[in-house]
């Protein structure tokens, strides 16, 4: 089955049509294609296979892809805001900035236990999402762009994070971050952020 089958199969022929695209776990119809753009908001992809798949510019607002696969996918510009990424395994991936300079956002969405490793999230934006037991070892989240596109921490909560190796020089959090115990965000070159400004980390008690 393709994704155009697919397409055509999750839309009823009435006069207000289920554009929700749903996939049962396992699924490989997205694997390797080309979506651009693709409207996935409230998509239920749980345990989806979408290995290598180009989602530049993908809208998955409030979508479930919990234990869904995304490694090595291009998620440049693509919006994760309210998403389900629970155990979600984004190996590789590309979250960094379009080519217009603009963020890959995952606003308030839940990445508990996701696997981000050797991910360049360079620029994204993790405002309030959770990031409980997730994997970023040797990730990347150095903005192309650190003059206006700086990837955001704020209000993330990192409890148990793993964070080896990952390059988090410049990237922003502020006083309602939540980092792994023992971590020192100023000697990974974090900067927090208070109101409007930016100060360089100080070390915890």
């Amino acid at each position: 089955m393709t994704s155009d089958d697919f397409d055509d199969a999750s839309q009823p022929d009435d006069d207000f049509p289920d554009r929700t695209v749903r996939l049962p776990p396992g699924d490989r119809s997205l694997a390797g294609t080309s979506q651009q753009g693709r409207d996935m908001m409230f998509a239920e992809l749980a345990g989806v296979d979408m290995t290598e798949a180009d989602f530049y510019w993908g809208m998955f607002h409030d979508a479930v892809l919990e234990d869904a696969i995304l490694t090595r996918c291009d998620l440049r510009g693509a919006t994760f805001n309210g998403a389900n990424l629970r155990r979600a395994d984004l190996r590789q991936a590309n979250c960094a900035l379009d080519n217009l300079g603009g963020s890959t956002d995952f606003i308030g969405a839940d990445l508990t236990a996701a696997d981000l490793s050797r991910a360049d999230i360079g620029g994204a934006d993790f405002t309030d999402a959770k990031l409980i037991g997730a994997n970023l070892s040797a990730a990347n989240a150095i903005s192309a762009l650190p003059a206006h596109r700086i990837t955001r921490f704020n209000g993330a909560d990192l409890t148990d994070a793993r964070l080896g190796g990952a390059r988090l020089n410049g990237a922003i959090y502020d006083e309602r971050t939540v980092f792994p115990r023992g971590f020192k965000p100023d000697q990974a070159g974090m900067v927090r952020h208070i109101g409007s400004r930016k100060e360089k980390a100080k070390p915890r008690a």
